[in-house]
């Protein structure tokens, strides 16, 4: 059966669950518009995971009003107008400039070059490897991976490896994984971890500042990469040998001097990460004036007025950042529309009118109480890392901080900002299978990874990723945010 005829299928079940499963009475403790909330949520995941993420996400929000089950002007606000996504916007444009200067392949290169990395044939892959999650923090895993890969495959041709060895194979499925833990490291760029904390925010008034999470998530991710690296050393086992020697200074050598346009770009991205850190951690050290002016701003106006800059800062009769560019080509409209659509419909599924989280906290809470706050966040992180291999990381993410934060609160015990932040992480340590994030299709598409052995080495550090994030992560995330 060909995809267009499957995609039919999957639009006819959806629309049959959007339409229907509303005609079915509601069991006891929920009503007509609980039940018209179930079925557009099950029918916009089969959409979602099996259609597309571009025209369906319009439909999710045009049924929410159609419903009634939230009014036009609250859905846009919600959704579009949410601070979240205008983060995204400006900060998705900042970083495709980053890109276009090539400060960002002149990041990679160094951590390939450094002395470290000279140390050994080991010391170079780990080096290597960390630097592509250390960009990946604080940008797009895909941009991040497309970075590195042409490297990598530049050196496998020097070294004349061939596709089927070991070793190209564990370099570019660790790229994968690598990028993917990067990407849980930060909120920067990455839509995945702040859905569950904008989420958070409206439903709780509890928020999450940038630095405050990225102090979790690369203590987190540092842990889960060094486990990567014990998997590689000691389970996979490569040959080395052939990298012994290897001389990649004439990388850096390649590299030109770094101009104007590079060297402002990097400068004004050092002050916005500066004044980040300014606003959640040293803003009382400061003068008061300036310290509340500066929180104030938010962390978006920030990257604006440097995108102002860049597009008035003319080297060589240029402006440095081309808006019309950055605009088009470097932000993903459709994902973009996609993160607004699932900011919505989130948000109506805990519409005190619609009910949902009341009936969970009503039949679920009876059978939790008492649990262990531990055996809790086991679980959730252990169910979101399995469901985000095979499934729409984003989604992931909202459906379980939609369910498990009203259980949460019931409990008593579970810390809700630690709660959201493992959440964001777990929805992002999507390893395993190629449908599972854009970086993991690039790399199982390149013909260096078999698909059998990804499955087993993304799978172990994925099983990695639920004990470190349960029994380290959380207590870390519950003691700083």
């Amino acid at each position: 059966m060909d995809k267009s005829k499957k995609n039919l299928i999957y639009i006819l079940i959806a629309f049959a669950f959007m339409l229907l499963f509303p005609l079915i009475p509601a069991p006891e403790g929920l009503t007509t518009m609980s039940m018209q909330a179930f079925g557009l949520f099950i029918g916009i995941m089969i959409l979602w995971n099996f259609v597309g993420i571009d025209w369906p996400s319009f439909l999710c929000m045009a049924m929410i009003a159609i419903y009634g089950l939230m009014k036009p002007a609250a859905i846009f606000s919600s959704g579009l107008g949410n601070a979240t996504i205008g983060f995204l916007m400006v900060f998705f444009m900042l970083s495709h400039v980053l890109s276009q200067v090539g400060f960002s392949r002149r990041m990679a290169i160094w951590f390939m070059t450094n002395k470290i990395a000279r140390k050994s044939s080991w010391a170079f892959v780990i080096m290597f490897l960390f630097g592509a999650m250390f960009v990946a923090s604080f940008m797009s895993q895909t941009a991040a991976l497309l970075i590195f890969l042409p490297i990598a495959e530049q050196i496998f041709r020097e070294l004349d490896y061939q596709k089927g060895d070991r070793v190209p194979q564990m370099i570019v499925l660790g790229l994968g994984i690598a990028v993917g833990i990067g990407s849980a490291n930060t909120p920067l760029g990455h839509a995945i971890i702040l859905i569950p904390i904008q989420l958070l925010l409206e439903q709780t008034g509890l928020s999450v500042n940038i630095i405050s999470y990225s102090i979790f998530g690369f203590i987190t991710g540092l842990i889960i990469f060094a486990a990567l690296i014990l998997i590689y050393r000691f389970l996979y086992r490569p040959d080395l040998s052939r990298m012994k020697g290897y001389d990649v200074s004439h990388l850096r050598k390649s590299l030109p001097a770094m101009d104007k346009k590079e060297k402002i770009s990097a400068v004004l991205f050092v002050i916005v990460i500066a004044i980040w850190i300014i606003q959640s951690c040293f803003k009382n050290l400061m003068i008061p004036f300036i310290g509340i002016k500066l929180s104030a701003l938010g962390n978006a106006i920030p990257v604006m007025v440097v995108i102002v800059i860049l597009c008035m800062w003319k080297v060589d009769g240029k402006p440095i950042m081309d808006y019309k560019e950055s605009v088009t080509k470097g932000v993903p409209w459709s994902a973009l529309i996609f993160n607004a659509a699932v900011l919505v419909l989130s948000g109506t599924l805990t519409l005190e009118d619609v009910g949902i989280s009341n009936f969970l906290v009503e039949k679920v809470t009876p059978l939790v109480s008492g649990l262990n706050q531990g055996v809790f966040i086991l679980i959730i992180a252990a169910l979101c890392i399995i469901a985000t291999n095979f499934s729409s990381n984003t989604v992931c993410a909202t459906v379980f901080f939609t369910i498990s934060a009203p259980i949460a609160l019931a409990m008593g015990n579970v810390n809700m900002v630690a709660l959201a932040s493992v959440i964001g992480a777990a929805a992002s340590y999507a390893f395993a299978t190629p449908p599972s994030t854009m970086p993991m299709a690039v790399v199982a598409g390149t013909g260096w990874v078999d698909v059998k052995q990804m499955f087993k080495y993304g799978g172990l550090a994925a099983i990695a990723s639920i004990l470190i994030l349960s029994f380290i992560g959380y207590p870390i995330a519950a003691a700083i945010l």
